[in-house]
């Protein structure tokens, strides 16, 4: 376990090298040992959106990115709620060192995606079902 200074140290040097640009910041979580990586993936030194483009390298749609960078990437342990499709909820959670799209009826878990497309899965998923 990575000694929380340190974790946040080395987050600030990375979002520094990285500045705004998601594609060169997930490129350098990339390459960081993983015990550290799965660490600074669920820390408060990184907001869900981060941890979000880290895992799905897609911009999904402007209110999803505004709920996402509004939570610290620790909120993601528990699952963040990102998009409602009628009845239908989309979250994504951090499981096992993965990300996950889930669609919840608000009830129970209907179905998991993981993988580049997850999200893009999941919403058509979603958006396929019917109440």
């Amino acid at each position: 376990m990575t000694d929380s200074i340190e974790l946040a140290e080395l987050a600030d040097q990375i979002l520094d090298i990285a500045e705004d640009n998601y594609d060169r910041l997930s490129s350098i979580i990339d390459d960081l040992d993983d015990e550290v990586k799965n660490e600074l993936l669920v820390s408060d030194f990184l907001h869900a959106f981060q941890v979000f483009y880290y895992y799905f390298r897609m911009d999904p749609s402007e209110i999803v990115i505004d709920r996402l960078m509004l939570q610290p990437a620790s909120s993601l342990e528990k699952g963040v709620f990102i998009e409602n499709f009628d009845i239908f909820e989309l979250w994504f959670i951090i499981e096992d060192n993965n990300g996950i799209i889930y669609v919840s009826d608000g009830e129970k878990i209907l179905k998991k995606f993981s993988g580049r497309k997850a999200y893009t899965e999941a919403v058509e998923y979603a958006d396929s079902l019917e109440w």
